[in-house]
Formats: structure tokens, C-alpha cells, sequence
């Protein structure tokens, strides 16, 4: 089976993690289109731009909670707040094992919740993922339009 066109959003701001994750996908031969955000504020900025009403559609996002500037709780509450990325599918990977943590990334309904310590499960777990489930469309600036 072939991966669905989709696109990872991996929102972190640490660059070795980055790269770990981005050779955790050649070690899976997951071989999805990436993009980057160092913050929450930036993967907003980039959601709204790339993937609202713009060329991209299918997306999955993966979450560092703990980012300076706006960190992945804040990230979360403002995109289940806004009614145009609130359906955004999203997996946690943070060093973060706090139960407090855990608890607030399930109540925001994130898809799965991994420590990067654990990395290679999240991989094991996307690859079949990417080549079967199907994602809700975001909405084009059109569509998000009220009627007339």
C-alpha cells in the first residue's frame, strides 16, 4: 500500500531533535513531505498559511510540549479554538513523562501521546497509519466564508 500525500508538521524547537526525528523516518522508510515550526506560534502561521485554503490539504502534526515562546499546550488550546485547524490530527513526542502533561494533551484531544525517549514506537505506529486512514478536510477560505 502507498502513503497517502500527506505532510508532517513537526513543531520543535530543539534542533538535534529535529534531526532525530527526521532519521527516525529514513530508519522506517516513512517518506512523508516535512515541514518545520520552532514554536506554537509558528506552526500556527504556517497552518493558516500552507494548509487553510492553500495548496497542502492532509497533514499530521507531532508536538514538543515544551518550547519557549508559545509551547504545545498553549499551541493546542489555540488550534482546538479555532474552527478552521480545531479537527487537526496531533501526536505529542516530548521528553515530558509528567501525568499532568498526559492528562491535558489527551483532554485536547491529541491522537497519541509519545515520549521521545520512545520514538521508534511512534514510528512503528505512523507507518501503517499514513498508509490508510483518511483525514478530514481543512477548510478553503471559501468554504470557511459565511453564506451570503
Amino acid at each position: 500500500m502507498e502513503s497517502i500525500k500527506m505532510t508532517f508538521v513537526l513543531v520543535e524547537d530543539d534542533e538535534l531533535d529535529m534531526e532525530v526525528f527526521r532519521r527516525a523516518l529514513k530508519k522506517h522508510d516513512i517518506k512523508q513531505e516535512m515541514r518545520f515550526a520552532k514554536d506554537g506560534s509558528e506552526a500556527i502561521h504556517l497552518l493558516r498559511d500552507e494548509f487553510v485554503g492553500g495548496a497542502r490539504s492532509d497533514y499530521i502534526i507531532f508536538l514538543d510540549l515544551n518550547m519557549t515562546g508559545m509551547n504545545g499546550h498553549e499551541f493546542l488550546d489555540e488550534i482546538r479554538s479555532d474552527p478552521d485547524l480545531k479537527s487537526a490530527v496531533v501526536f505529542v513526542l516530548t521528553t515530558s513523562e509528567h501525568e499532568r502533561d498526559l492528562r491535558l494533551a489527551y483532554e485536547k484531544n491529541v491522537a497519541g501521546y509519545f515520549t521521545k525517549a520512545n520514538i521508534d514506537f511512534l514510528m512503528q505506529a505512523i507507518k501503517p497509519y499514513v498508509t490508510g486512514v483518511a483525514l478530514p478536510r481543512m477548510k478553503s477560505d471559501e468554504q470557511s466564508r459565511p453564506e451570503k
